[in-house]
């Protein structure tokens, strides 16, 4: 069994607020899925229990009991565990956007980190229709990589 890259990303996402590594991941249920999927946390009942590069589900119990959690579940389980994540600074939100990006073929994105480091700013966008089958899309990453450089 699999689920798709909607069970993960909210394909009305809004990317126009900046964040912290802690709020980037409680800002909506398809981005705290992901989080306890992916993230070691202390009593984290939903790690590992979908291969984020297949998504193949691995513990279907486990997969089925996320499905029902709501936003509010998942905030108040990290609440009870006291999980904090901000540490881990950006990489963590560029995973997440690479995973996106691994799962949609249209999707790509820019960051610029602000406020003295404290905060990433996320511009998300469709590649054009054109670019988005091999080998133009792996050369439209590549430059759209190399202008992100140029930013500062």
């Amino acid at each position: 069994m699999k689920t798709t890259i909607d069970f993960f990303v909210d394909p009305k996402e809004d990317w126009e607020s900046t964040y912290n590594n802690q709020n980037f991941f409680e800002y909506n249920l398809h981005r705290f899925r992901y989080l306890v999927v992916d993230t070691p946390l202390d009593n984290n009942p939903f790690e590992g229990c979908v291969d984020l590069e297949t998504l193949e589900v691995k513990n279907r119990l486990s997969f089925e009991r996320l499905k029902q959690y709501t936003h509010d579940d998942l905030i108040k389980l990290g609440e009870v565990n006291e999980w904090d994540w901000i540490g881990d600074d950006f990489e963590h939100m560029w995973q997440y956007l690479n995973f996106i990006q691994d799962h949609d073929r249209d999707f790509n994105y820019n960051t610029r980190i602000q406020g003295e480091d404290e905060y990433m700013q996320i511009y998300a966008y469709r590649i054009p229709e054109k670019y988005r089958e091999e080998p133009l899309r792996e050369a439209y990453l590549e430059g759209q990589a190399d202008a992100e450089h140029g930013l500062d």
